[in-house]
């Protein structure tokens, strides 16, 4: 019983400093994740019917997942010019795309500055997502300059980039939704990564197949048999579907072998 007694005591007195003494840190399971309750239904604004949309967004939005969502976004522009090219739709699309960054960076600092001093978790989050915004937001205007000049491949590079912040700044948040306004900032978090992907798989497109939307789609990879080759500015020349390994390469296909102590 003594050494029973003993054994408790110092259980819970190591219980008792490793809670004392931990670090606080952003942690999945520091917070209970909350959902925004669903909202009342308000009078649906009248959307464009696909009549009153441009046949050039309709082509262009095809490259989105949510074609319905792009073409919307792009038609409530009141700077979209008549004579539509697909450069200008991208060049719209990035517009779109940091407009919602503003919102989203507004909704951030008003997490940071209500934070309290006892809420580190989220004063770190919010921290990191507006370093991140402020990359996001350097990586649209390397975008929107390299476009204009033909530097389609360095475009996509910046705009991959940006997008990559962007999540990265909702994964931390996720971290630490335990309230209403996180989970508010997370709903229009969830709408600029779509905005930015959009415009993102419009400037890959635009790589692909040049000024030719009509073959325009969501983007595709190798494995679904797609190959980049060579060196395109909107050319379009150069790439499509090969099928199986490219040509100038040989099938080489490196397995791994348990190491077995009796190869020594």
């Amino acid at each position: 019983m003594t050494s029973q007694y003993f054994s408790l005591t110092f259980f819970y007195l190591f219980l008792f400093f490793f809670f004392s003494f931990s670090e606080p840190h952003l942690s999945e399971n520091s917070v209970t994740p909350i959902s925004l309750p669903p909202s009342p239904s308000p009078s649906p604004s009248p959307s464009p019917s696909p009549n009153n949309i441009p046949i050039e967004i309709q082509l262009a939005c095809k490259a989105s997942k949510d074609p319905p969502t792009c073409e919307s976004s792009l038609t409530e522009l009141s700077h979209i010019p008549s004579n539509l090219t697909a450069l200008q739709i991208i060049l719209s699309a990035l517009s779109v795309s940091s407009q919602n960054l503003t919102s989203a960076q507004s909704m951030v600092k008003n997490l940071l500055d209500s934070a309290g001093a006892g809420d580190a978790n989220l004063t770190v989050a919010a921290k990191n997502c507006l370093q991140g915004f402020g990359n996001s937001a350097y990586r649209h205007n390397l975008t929107a300059a390299a476009l204009p000049r033909g530097e389609i491949k360095d475009a996509r590079a910046w705009m991959s980039a940006g997008l990559g912040y962007q999540i990265g700044c909702s994964s931390n948040l996720l971290r630490v939704n335990g309230t209403l306004p996180v989970a508010k900032t997370l709903e229009v978090m969830k709408g600029l990564i779509g905005f930015t992907t959009n415009a993102l798989w419009m400037i890959m497109n635009y790589d692909i197949h040049g000024n030719e939307t009509g073959s325009w789609a969501p983007p595709k990879t190798e494995r679904d048999g797609f190959w980049e080759v060579g060196s395109g500015s909107g050319s379009g020349s150069g790439f499509g579907f090969r099928g199986g390994v490219p040509s100038g390469l040989s099938p080489n296909v490196t397995g791994w072998v348990k190491p077995s102590f009796q190869d020594r």
